[in-house]
């Protein structure tokens, strides 16, 4: 029998009683337990850490508060616990930069024990200018088999030592507007953690079809409201497709990562090659498959390259434990890299507080250099611009000359002097085992440290005369779950350009509906940022034909007088080229032929336009094949 000596009546949770069975729990007294006391402070100041609590008993069970959470429990830095009496180990742990304590304690019944524990801070990366954060993490994911509050993530926020924490919809709020949800959060944030909120957005399945994802993505530092006032959030989400939202009109990725880019935030895709197998079906049209490939791979990913890129970067980990699905999205990076494109390398947690076990942030987490002051601004800025590493536990900084990753330097005769310091996890026991350059995504020199190491450093001369990339790995005691990797460092050969962005040429058709006769008119190019739209260029049709060249994010709007309007997307009205991307397995977004079969299949698009005569309900909305609302136009 366990009982919990205070409550947050803010967010009552039930202790898991798990120690006596339940015929003692009605006859145990407090002469019959033990009680523990313990205070955990940071070690130079004094001051109370929040931390992760493992208090096992003396019948080997685990104190916890919550299904959410099943290692242990956090706490605000002081903690009373009544376990049975015997032999209890206790350790306490807070992030990676603070050395994890053990004890064992043999307490007594009836006995109030209380204990101080301080937890020294391995290396202060906040210090030098690096500050860690997660951005994928869900308060509510949608299994809401677990009750969750906003004080109980912040407090794990606080206890994996996280400098910030964007929190994902769904949240606890029958109403989730901005203005609400940083009217929560911010109170709950502390000098040394700062909690906001964002989207996975786009989460789109295409037409609701889970084994036709078109990818996940997380924002960053997005404004909640629009110029004109709108709410942000219902934007993103009108954008993406759920599972099963079969009938809901279709977006690409790349039209909610204009709105995200538009309201000063940044877009990264998130487990790029997450796929598996089971059973799917029996809602929104769709038969139950027993056996289908589930999906949550960026199969829009060589589409968004090709035509921009139209993202900043992508989680090169996701999850500490999807060792295949990591190793490929490293080697996804590598790839786009070794093309010409500068994407940043992230890593986030998908936490998912509603989950049982899920409710873990920041494992894995990303560190992002920053020149200046924190702010969710400059974090957003810094992170498009690749300054950061990723890590599931070690500490791992890299620079050339003083400069962090995303530094770009000429290539040439020049000598510069790269700088590798690492340190294990202040959870792993062992330390670090292996660190390794890589340039162009192939090891260039490799380390191997027997015995392992706490910390480790280096210097490196390098000579570049070609233009390359660089990146730094390290791994420590247990290599399948405690890797880190730098983002890019740059060198330019002179005249070096990057990739020019894919403009598609379309083959236009502007033709009667009914009669099929040809017809003359105007095709508008319209962006889409999210659902709102941006006119732009005109291109004039004669005689029902044209070939335009277009930006490959941009719809097609066509007009002629007596005519309806009617909108097509280059992409989601090319049946070919859906199917194409729709289809794309792991390997196929690994091999860069498919991209240059998508950029093949760009360069000859064709859309027909079947227009309707106007008609007597003149000045309504009218929804194209893709589903995108022409609104408010008169006719």
């Amino acid at each position: 029998m366990r009982t919990k000596a205070a409550v947050n009546t803010k967010c009552a949770r039930a202790v898991i009683l798990l120690a006596f069975p339940l015929a003692a729990f009605s006859t145990a007294t407090s002469a019959d337990l033990a009680t523990l006391h313990c205070e955990v402070v940071d070690a130079e100041t004094g001051q109370l850490l929040p931390c992760t609590v493992e208090l096992t008993d003396v019948t080997g069970q685990r104190v916890t508060h919550g299904a959410g959470y099943r290692q242990g429990f956090r706490c605000a830095g002081e903690f009373t616990e009544t376990v049975p009496p015997g032999n209890t180990t206790l350790r306490v742990r807070r992030g990676f930069e603070y050395r994890a304590e053990q004890r064992t304690l043999d307490l007594h019944a009836g006995e109030t024990r209380d204990l101080r524990i301080a937890l020294e801070r391995i290396v202060d990366l906040r210090s030098r200018g690096w500050f860690s954060g997660d951005s994928h993490a869900h308060m509510i994911h949608g299994e809401r088999t677990v009750p969750v509050c906003f004080e109980e993530v912040a407090l794990a926020a606080g206890a994996e030592d996280l400098h910030y924490l964007s929190l994902s919809h769904a949240w606890q709020l029958a109403d989730p507007t901005p203005e609400a949800l940083d009217g929560i959060l911010q109170p709950l944030s502390r000098p040394d953690c700062q909690l906001t909120w964002n989207l996975e957005a786009p989460k789109n399945y295409h037409l609701g079809d889970a084994g036709r994802c078109l990818g996940h993505c997380w924002g960053l530092g997005v404004r909640g409201r629009t110029i004109d006032g709108a709410n942000v959030i219902p934007l993103l989400l009108d954008a993406s497709a759920a599972d099963y939202e079969s009938t809901k009109p279709p977006y690409a990725n790349f039209e909610s990562h204009r709105l995200i880019h538009e309201q000063g935030g940044a877009v990264f895709y998130t487990h790029p090659l997450r796929w598996w197998t089971g059973s799917w079906g029996g809602h929104g049209g769709y038969p139950v498959r027993e056996q289908m490939r589930i999906s949550n791979m960026a199969v829009e990913l060589p589409l968004d390259v090709l035509v921009g890129p139209t993202f900043d970067g992508l989680d090169v980990i996701t999850g500490a434990g999807e060792h295949a699905a990591n190793a490929k999205a490293f080697q996804l990076w590598c790839l786009l890299l070794n093309h010409g494109y500068r994407l940043a390398a992230t890593g986030s947690s998908d936490a998912c507080f509603d989950r049982p076990g899920g409710a873990v942030p920041g494992v894995p987490r990303v560190y992002t250099h920053l020149d200046g002051d924190f702010s969710l601004a400059e974090v957003t800025r810094a992170t498009a611009g690749g300054h950061t590493f990723v890590t599931t536990g070690p500490l791992l900084l890299a620079s050339i000359n003083g400069s962090p990753p995303g530094t770009s330097f000429p290539a040439g005769a020049a000598v510069q002097q790269l700088s590798i310091e690492a340190w294990a996890s202040g959870t792993d026991s062992r330390g670090l085992t292996r660190v390794e350059l890589l340039r162009n995504g192939i090891p260039e020199h490799t380390f191997r440290l027997d015995p392992p190491q706490p910390s480790w450093r280096t210097n490196l001369m390098l000579r570049e005369s070609e233009t390359a990339w660089y990146c730094v790995r390290a791994w420590g005691g247990e290599e399948r779950t405690q890797q880190a990797i730098t983002g890019a460092f740059w060198f330019e050969s002179a005249g070096h350009q990057p990739p020019e962005p894919v403009q598609p040429q379309v083959e236009i058709t502007l033709v009667d509906a009914t009669t099929g006769k040809p017809l003359a008119g105007t095709v508008t190019e319209v962006a889409l940022a999210g659902p709102l739209r941006r006119p732009g260029r005109q291109h004039q049709v004669h005689a029902g034909k044209a070939t335009c060249t277009v930006p490959g994010t941009v719809r097609l709007r066509a007009e002629v007088p007596g005519y309806e309007p009617m909108t097509l997307s280059p992409f989601l009205d090319s049946p070919q080229l859906v199917e194409l991307i729709t289809g794309l397995d792991d390997q196929a977004l690994l091999d860069w032929t498919t991209y240059e079969r998508l950029r093949a299949m760009l360069g000859e698009l064709q859309l027909t336009f079947r227009l309707q005569r106007r008609s007597e309900s003149r000045g309504q909305s009218r929804v194209s094949r893709t589903g995108s609302v022409e609104r408010g136009e008169k006719a």
